[in-house]
């Protein structure tokens, strides 16, 4: 019996469970619907990457207006995406927000054009359909000398003027209306308004000021890095989702999206970088339309 006992001591024990650490909850509060746009964060999330990362992210679809700075402020999201030239604004007003990665290198925006039409913004005689009282209007009316040469008309929200009047030039995204103009049979181009000198960082990740030394952050952005990485080369499994969240993405849409966001997503740089050339020189411009801003402590250095 001892030796039973003693043998039954030798024995290996069970192991003990150990619990897998707690998840860290993010929200990720987009600035308009799911489009292909936030496909690199789409990616992130549905392949388990944020998980790997030990992040629980929720990705909160926008809309018009969404008011995805104050959402930050008021804490009900850690992380949401805007435009390097709102960041700017809004930090100019008091409000204690740092970018950590930016979705598109090169901003999205720019000109829809008819073509045959104007190749360059110096070709541009107007008129022009675009947003007024805009940085971007602002700024491209200043640089080219438009004012009083080319006709600005008040944006409608759809592409049906443009349709309708071969002369006229329209402010768009290259995420959409190219597309949607495409699918109605229009030969068009589009002047980017990163040729132009207007470029600010468009899909750019913001968290609160306090929050952008924190572990979560630098798990975030190399995650989203990846996400972006691969969707770039392989965009089924968030383009599916997408679609799924947008119908208006189907037919084709998200497929034309996808590649014409392409080069705006990488720029000349790599995926997500953040320079201090860039916001310096966004400062600048965004000063010279009265709007005076400094990009000091703007971003997050690596």
């Amino acid at each position: 019996m001892l030796a039973l006992m003693l043998a039954c001591s030798d024995a290996p024990k069970p192991a003990e469970s150990v619990a897998a650490p707690a998840l860290q909850k993010l929200s990720l509060a987009l600035n308009w619907y799911p489009e292909p746009e936030f496909g690199g964060f789409y990616d992130a999330s549905l392949r388990g990457l944020y998980r790997d990362a030990g992040l629980d992210v929720t990705i909160v679809p926008g809309g018009p207006g969404a008011p995805v700075l104050e959402l930050l402020a008021a804490r009900r999201s850690d992380v949401v995406l805007t435009g390097a030239d709102d960041l700017l604004v809004r930090r100019a007003k008091g409000l204690d927000a740092v970018a950590v990665f930016a979705g598109f290198q090169d901003s999205p925006v720019g000109l829809l054009v008819h073509v045959p039409g104007p190749a360059r913004y110096e070709e541009v005689t107007g008129p022009v359909a675009a947003e007024a009282g805009s940085p971007y209007q602002q700024f491209i009316w200043a640089k080219f000398g438009w004012e009083g040469k080319v006709e600005l008309l008040p944006t409608t929200g759809t592409i049906a003027p443009f349709a309708a009047n071969p002369l006229l030039a329209q402010q768009a995204y290259v995420t959409s209306e190219p597309c949607l103009a495409e699918a109605q049979g229009l030969a068009v181009g589009f002047l980017a308004a990163r040729d132009a000198g207007w470029n600010p960082y468009a899909s750019l990740a913001v968290v609160r000021g306090a929050d952008k030394n924190l572990p979560w952050v630098k798990a975030f952005v190399s995650a989203s890095v990846k996400g972006w990485e691969h969707y770039l080369v392989d965009p089924a499994v968030a383009n599916t989702e997408i679609v799924k969240q947008n119908p208006e993405m189907g037919n084709g849409r998200v497929d034309c999206v996808f590649s014409r966001q392409r080069s705006f997503v990488l720029g000349t740089g790599t995926v997500g970088k953040l320079e201090a050339a860039r916001f310096e020189a966004l400062a600048t411009a965004l000063t010279s339309v009265g709007q005076p801003v400094s990009a000091a402590g703007a971003w997050v250095e690596e």
